[in-house]
């Protein structure tokens, strides 16, 4: 049994914003196990049985180390409902465990489907399919903005809207993520794709990496667009050599039409340089 105080991470804090919740300590107990019930705001959709068998025999060994959330169904029965921690339970149960230590908690549906959400994607215990659409969730749903998220759990906000794009794609797609037979990587690769069954039949053929995918898309669209691989090695061999004569990072895009050259300066010292260069090219003539 634990005796210890437990608070919620900052994490939580972060999404949830100054309330009680945030500040107020909640003392572990041991609940009967028999009177918890799954939560129904559960953003998990699939239980991996190679994870769970190894949590069971974690739990058969040391027991459950990290206590469950839970909130007490009604003031009648004497029941609970999981808020955070189902995978636990489950583990418990199949153990054969009397009791499980829990954190009592009065809150909210809305709060319970964040701490729910925040305690799963704060343990990478998602898929990336579940991880996007619990953002989703909590941007629709409780008005919680790309910035808060990624600092609830410590990520860039570049990576939480990487993440969400992944709610663009067709269900059959997501299914595949959800199956692990394809990548968060290789789903980002392929959103937008007109051939995306096609693309996705190569993945699955030939073991393509995320890079090979990035790349056959990336020819794909070129092919449509009518830029040969041709106008491609000329850009890299043009870029190649206007970096080398002005000292600074350079791009070269080629259409048919046309094309762009793109400079790149760190400071203004750079930015001085080039201009300097540019009036020299220009009095030599």
């Amino acid at each position: 049994m634990f005796n210890q105080n437990k608070t919620l991470g900052r994490g939580l804090s972060a999404l949830l914003g100054d309330t009680d919740l945030e500040t107020q300590k909640q003392q572990t107990t041991e609940v009967d196990i028999s009177i918890i019930k799954p939560g129904r705001l559960q953003p998990r959709q699939v239980f991996s049985p190679e994870k769970m068998s190894s949590l069971i025999e974690s739990v058969r060994e040391k027991g459950v180390i990290q206590p469950l959330i839970l909130r007490k169904l009604d003031s009648i029965h004497e029941e609970y409902e999981i808020i955070a921690g189902e995978r636990r339970w489950r583990a418990a149960k199949e153990v054969g465990l009397d009791s499980v230590p829990a954190v009592i908690m009065s809150c909210t549906d809305s709060e319970a489907l964040e701490i729910g959400l925040i305690e799963n994607l704060q343990r990478d215990d998602l898929n990336p399919v579940e991880e996007a659409e619990s953002f989703q969730r909590l941007i629709t749903d409780h008005g919680k903005t790309q910035e808060q998220i990624a600092q609830a759990l410590s990520k860039s906000r570049s990576y939480v809207a990487n993440m969400l794009r992944l709610n663009t794609l067709p269900v059959h797609v997501k299914k595949l993520i959800h199956d692990g037979r394809l990548s968060a990587g290789h789903a980002r690769a392929l959103i937008n794709h007109e051939n995306l069954d096609d693309v996705i039949d190569d993945i699955l053929k030939n073991n393509l990496s995320v890079r090979d995918t990035e790349q056959k898309v990336k020819q794909s669209k070129q092919k449509k667009n009518g830029v040969s691989d041709k106008y491609n090695e000329d850009a890299i061999q043009l870029a190649e050599q206007i970096s080398d004569l002005l000292s600074v990072k350079a791009k070269v895009d080629i259409k048919p039409s046309g094309g762009v050259i793109s400079l790149y300066f760190n400071n203004y010292e750079q930015m001085d340089d080039l201009i300097n260069k540019f009036k020299s090219l220009r009095d030599d003539e």
